[in-house]
């Protein structure tokens, strides 16, 4: 068991002759091991006490903050290939996971109510999450080498058609507050990748991002920002964001990717990991999403790459890349 450290300080008692002299001195910061194993999907519980993830075998845990109660949560054994990632809604019980067999990815939901995961078709490809945690939208590729934007439950039965698409490879990513979503292609193979934002209700689409290779995006709590990545010279990534209030695009001045990056609950502060000259490895980052003022949050003393980044109540966790096991730092 891993426990925070949450003290003010270590009090050390230095002797003299005939006085006492109470030294207080501050903890410093550190990156301390949550999960001695290899994690996927870390997700924080909707309570924001614990922890969820899936380990390379599809087995499920929570875990406390502190790295207590490590608990299995029991589900069916998959049948056929690795898990590589899981989709969690923004409240529920229900989750989509993907696995990687010998012929591609497969995509299943698991039904809470039922205890069991569903095969969703080979036809469905991007996919989010409604804000309910009671329909997903995804893009559905026709026999016909079409492709639509749907509207469904979980395992993609009573469908509504939203609109027609172009390319097969976009990405949907619904809003917080469920009324629109923005979509974009994966594989863009020009210099060019607009970011549009398309009308649930109407399928109505608009451009909202119009300049740049656009390579990932991620909403701000709140529904009016999002996140996204743009790829200058030599690969080089930059984030942006997207206010829809004013339609304004502000550079954020940091390198890094969208999955290197965490928003607070408020969609007021920004944490993220990015690399730095001079360190080894990655220093983590808090940006004042209203101000845009940066301060270093944490420089790790060891070499460190970032992935899947958690800011829960004021505390950073991420799983580390050298290693896949999942981290916090302790301040």
């Amino acid at each position: 068991m891993i426990l925070l450290s949450l003290g003010a300080g270590i009090v050390l008692m230095v002797g003299k002759k005939k006085s006492e002299t109470v030294e207080q001195t501050e903890a410093q910061p550190e990156v301390r091991k949550l999960v001695d194993e290899a994690v996927i999907s870390p997700i924080s519980s909707f309570d924001g006490s614990a922890i969820w993830y899936f380990n390379a075998s599809g087995q499920l845990f929570r875990v406390m903050l502190d790295g207590s109660g490590l608990t299995e949560f029991p589900l069916p054994a998959l049948t056929t290939g690795s898990l590589i990632q899981a989709l969690w809604p923004q409240q529920g019980n229900d989750f989509i996971i993907t696995t990687i067999t010998s012929i591609g990815e497969v995509k299943y939901h698991y039904d809470n109510d039922q205890k069991k995961y569903v095969q969703l078709p080979e036809a469905v490809q991007s996919l989010d999450w409604m804000p309910d945690g009671e329909r997903i939208l995804y893009v559905w590729k026709a026999g016909d080498n079409t492709q639509q934007l749907k509207i469904a439950v979980p395992d993609s039965s009573g469908f509504s058609t939203i609109a027609e698409l172009f390319w097969l490879d976009y990405v949907v990513k619904v809003s917080p507050t469920g009324d629109r979503a923005l979509v974009y292609r994966s594989k863009p193979t020009q210099e060019l990748n607009k970011i549009y934002q398309v009308d649930i209700e109407s399928g109505k689409f608009d451009p909202v991002v119009e300049e740049g290779k656009n390579i990932g995006a991620v909403w701000v709590p709140g529904g009016e920002k999002f996140i996204f990545a743009q790829e200058r010279a030599l690969g080089a990534t930059r984030l942006l964001m997207y206010n829809f209030s004013n339609r304004q695009v502000t550079d954020l001045d940091l390198a890094t990717s969208i999955d290197k990056i965490s928003v607070d609950p408020t969609g007021k502060t920004l944490y993220a990991a990015a690399g730095k000259s001079g360190i080894p490895g990655e220093e983590f980052v808090k940006l004042d999403l209203l101000t845009f003022n940066q301060e270093t949050y944490y420089q790790p003393e060891q070499d460190t790459k970032v992935k899947s980044l958690l800011e829960i109540k004021g505390k950073l966790y991420f799983v580390n890349l050298f290693d896949n096991k999942l981290y916090y730092i302790a301040k």
